[in-house]
């Protein structure tokens, strides 16, 4: 070949390899292809009655039979006390919830001893949605799933909710007998009106009695812990607070969560 051909040839031989090159980085950007028999990705919205439908499993991946599903239409409560809606999972862990146009927290539960009602308990199981709260579309059914927990066990939520956050406190519920009080519930509240409903709620204790109050902004929170969700003290409730008048309550930071140490509970005298 002479040097004028050879020369002709260097821009064609580069420009076969740019184009090659352009060809295998175009593949390589393609999404690789679904495997034979793999599910189609479910989406959040698809066309049928108005509402919200999913699954339920428990922590094995077993369908929750006999769960319950709540709609809230506030989480102002923590989710707790009596829900707006609600639906039984059926025998194939799904469950459907008739709902109109809005936003709703939903939030699935299954007590131990199978009651429909009733505060958390050692023993059972919820996992409030981590979508919350959730969009209910005319013609459409919103698709929400489940995997219960262990109330014992911390859950995943965005920051500042009832099960986690990065601002609130932690400590232990004692009784008289300076023993560790399981199912006792700490609420937090803005004034020291102990009266109404509170203004943020933390998990029952487990056995070991130790709990942790996530709460949404730094400030100042009066705290009492019983063993009553709901409802005035009633006598001979296992009840308490960090102190009387300003000493029940405590001034927290952002980003901090404050150790109290020990609140002791004792039988209610009205």
């Amino acid at each position: 070949m002479d040097p004028l051909s050879a020369r002709r040839g260097r821009p064609v031989s580069r420009l076969i390899a740019v184009a090659l090159l352009v060809l295998l980085g175009a593949c390589a950007l393609q999404p690789p292809a679904p495997e034979p028999g793999a599910p189609e990705p479910r989406p959040d919205y698809v066309p049928g009655p108005s509402g919200i439908a999913g699954e339920v499993h428990d922590s094995l991946g077993h369908p929750a039979v006999g769960a319950f599903v709540y709609a809230y239409l506030s989480d102002r409560g923590g989710l707790r006390g009596p829900a707006d809606f609600g639906a039984v999972v059926d025998e194939d862990g799904r469950y459907f919830l008739d709902l109109h146009e809005g936003q709703y927290f939903l939030v699935a539960r299954q007590r131990a001893a199978g009651a429909p009602a009733g505060p958390p308990r050692p023993g059972d199981a919820w996992a409030p949605h981590p979508g919350n709260p959730l969009e209910v579309r005319s013609e459409t059914t919103t698709r929400a799933d489940f995997r219960l927990l262990a109330i014992t066990q911390p859950l995943i939520m965005k920051q500042g909710t009832l099960t986690s956050g990065d601002t609130g406190f932690s400590g232990q519920i004692r009784n008289a007998e300076d023993l560790p009080v399981s199912g006792a519930v700490v609420m937090a509240y803005r004034d020291r009106d102990f009266q109404r409903m509170p203004d943020h709620t933390a998990l029952a204790t487990g056995e070991d009695g130790v709990f942790t109050l996530y709460v949404p902004d730094a400030g100042s929170y009066c705290l009492v812990a019983r063993t009553r969700t709901r409802g005035q003290p009633v006598q001979g409730e296992l009840y308490g607070t960090l102190g009387s008048g300003e000493q029940a309550c405590r001034e927290v930071r952002r980003g901090e969560i404050q150790d109290l140490g020990v609140i002791r509970v004792r039988p209610y005298r009205q």
